[in-house]
């Protein structure tokens, strides 16, 4: 999918830009963005349940045409597709924050509530965000139609009590025509960087992952990346005859149909136990993935990837 994005930066300057949106780098926002708990080897069926769930939208044709597909007549319903339109904006926008502002992590905006213990109320935006030099929050949201209110949505996204140093509203819309994303960073503040809350939620993010590295459950392997060095979990075995039961209609679905078919893999930082002591700050060099052209592997700027079977 081809992204045409119209962008504003901070003094109001727009400007045209293009992104290539592979359908697993779509699935690997689509999962992460805006967990607010760390994932985890027990949420597997969770995020493959998910994925099926929407597989309707994410018909291969209409992807690389750059739009989202539509379930058939009998199967549609509003709701569902209303609830699609939502967490592919979320994805879309982490993924976009990547790429524009180069961060190197994002959560949703209620797990950093939690851990400053404020109380979870009131309007605030969806995402926090991370790179080098900025903390800043994002207001994401997809539409089937238009735009709406860029201004409401650019207000939305300065609410909320946790200090950022600037805001950014990205919208997605016409999502089942030709997609299209506004990306609106309207307002900048002198916030000192919080490393702090960094090191803290990517602590619990790359311990869930973590647990990925269990002989007990998957096999994994180092490799080799851009001259970078990772962990390549095998998704497909032994995980599926240990953590999910042997009887219909788990198993043989799930393990034939979907895992033997595309043979998942999950691709995690050589570091990942390091960092599941000590997190990240920002310091820390995001990983710039130079293959995003390819379908069948995607490593973000936090070093957790996906590839299947070529």
């Amino acid at each position: 999918m081809n992204l045409a994005v119209e962008y504003i930066d901070t003094s109001g300057k727009t400007t045209n830009l293009t992104y290539r949106l592979s359908r697993l780098a779509f699935v690997k926002h689509l999962a992460i963005a805006g967990q607010g708990y760390a994932p985890r080897p027990q949420k597997l069926m969770r995020t493959l349940g998910m994925l099926l769930h929407y597989s309707y939208y994410l018909q291969r044709r209409s992807f690389n045409n750059d739009h989202f597909s539509q379930p058939p007549i009998q199967l549609s319903d509003p709701t569902e597709k209303g609830q699609f339109s939502n967490v592919a904006g979320k994805a879309i926008a982490d993924f976009l924050s990547k790429r524009i502002n180069h961060s190197l992590y994002t959560v949703n905006y209620e797990a950093e509530m939690r851990i400053r213990k404020m109380p979870i109320k009131g309007s605030r935006p969806d995402l926090i965000a991370y790179n080098q030099t900025s903390k800043f929050a994002l207001e994401a949201k997809g539409y089937d139609g238009g735009c709406g209110d860029m201004t409401k949505h650019k207000q939305q996204s300065k609410q909320g009590g946790i200090p950022v140093n600037f805001t950014v509203a990205c919208i997605s819309y016409n999502l089942f025509g030709k997609v299209k994303s506004n990306y609106y960073d309207p307002y900048n503040d002198n916030v000192p960087y919080d490393n702090e809350s960094l090191t803290q939620l990517t602590r619990a993010y790359y311990r869930g992952l973590s647990g990925f590295l269990n002989e007990r459950y998957f096999r994994f392997q180092e490799v080799s990346y851009q001259n970078e060095m990772f962990y390549e979990v095998d998704l497909f075995y032994p995980s599926f005859d240990k953590l999910f039961p042997d009887e219909p209609p788990f198993h043989p679905f799930w393990r034939y149909e979907i895992m033997d078919y595309y043979r998942p893999r999950l691709i995690l930082p050589i570091n990942i136990r390091k960092l599941a002591e000590a997190g990240i700050t920002n310091d820390t060099n995001p990983f710039i993935f130079e293959g995003s052209e390819l379908d069948n592997i995607y490593i973000d700027n936090d070093r957790v990837g996906l590839r299947i079977r070529g």
